[in-house]
């Protein structure tokens, strides 16, 4: 058997020895990292115009922000702002969700409504909330209260919550698909077609989910995020090649089986639902399992190898 290339050895494949250098590369990464005051001043701008809008004129009974710009060393040019808000109805929160779609050029805003989140990620959503009261002034100085002298262990820790998190939510809707592809061996005519169409959905769901993996990995431990149009193609490969600072993330495997869910996931995207064929979403909805439980253990792979501990070499 011809023996691995280099860019295609995952975690498992190499030796401890080069496991512990990219372990202690991350190591000096991260203590070396910079907070960008100016990127973070602007984003916490957008913040409170986004808040004064949501108790001003929607009547939210609290705002909070969670995610990456809670945590200021997280947050990078190609993270989000993740706000929850309280106390909104549902088509009230609709509303507030379409005014603050576009609401700036530079970030793009995450909106989630408290009160429809549930397991994990809102246990996870109440641990980061930074809550801002209605009026607060915005004081730049209190934003940069700042931990300094991170760990390479605390850092570990908050990326692999992250993906936990993450996993945990596209676990729940592969089982949904499960559900969905039983239910439709019954279902007949008009139904029938809300099945195929909710299944589909899901199985969008769940590579948005798998790239959201990808893309905090990306940013946390790469710095490093694709920005041309092929950007989706280019993560994929980027997460299976190695780096001074890791090992491969995925296999060239299961990145070429993403690649072809890929291409699944841009035809649902840019066709209306009664242009979908379901032919080919019954393929990839009887193979999601599978290849999730493939993703799922090439992470742990991975989130273990950075994990070790044992003398650097």
């Amino acid at each position: 058997m011809q023996q691995a290339t280099n860019t295609q050895r995952t975690a498992k494949e190499m030796s401890s020895e080069e496991l512990a250098s990219c372990r202690k590369q991350l190591e000096r990464r991260w203590k070396s990292r910079k907070v960008d005051k100016a990127l973070l001043e602007r984003a916490w701008s957008v913040v409170y115009e986004i808040v004064t809008l949501l108790y001003g004129e929607f009547g939210a009974t609290r705002v909070a922000v969670f995610g990456s710009l809670a945590e200021p060393m997280w947050f990078t040019k190609w993270s989000d702002i993740d706000i929850a808000v309280w106390g909104l109805s549902e088509d009230e929160y609709l509303d507030a969700l379409g005014k603050t779609l576009g609401f700036d050029q530079e970030f793009k805003i995450d909106l989630i409504r408290f009160e429809n989140t549930d397991g994990i990620f809102r246990e996870r959503v109440l641990k980061q909330a930074r809550f801002i009261e209605e009026g607060e002034p915005f004081t730049i100085d209190t934003i940069f209260l700042i931990e300094t002298g991170m760990s390479y262990e605390m850092n570990r820790e908050k990326l692999a919550q992250r993906i936990v998190d993450e996993r945990a939510k596209i676990e729940r809707i592969v089982g949904h698909i499960s559900v969905a592809l039983q239910d439709i061996e019954d279902a007949l005519g008009r139904y029938r077609r809300s099945v195929e169409i909710e299944i589909a959905k899901h199985l969008y769901d769940v590579y948005m989910g798998m790239e959201t993996i990808f893309r905090q990995i990306a940013r946390e431990v790469d710095e490093h995020m694709p920005q041309d149009e092929t950007w989706h193609k280019d993560l994929l490969t980027q997460m299976t090649e190695p780096r001074a600072e890791r090992p491969p993330v995925i296999s060239q495997k299961t990145a070429q089986r993403l690649q072809q869910f890929l291409g699944f996931r841009h035809v649902f995207a840019h066709l209306y639902s009664i242009e979908l064929e379901y032919e080919q979403t019954e393929k990839n909805a009887k193979s999601i399992e599978n290849l999730f439980q493939n993703v799922s253990e090439e992470l742990e792979t991975f989130m273990d190898a950075l994990a070790q501990h044992q003398e650097d070499v």
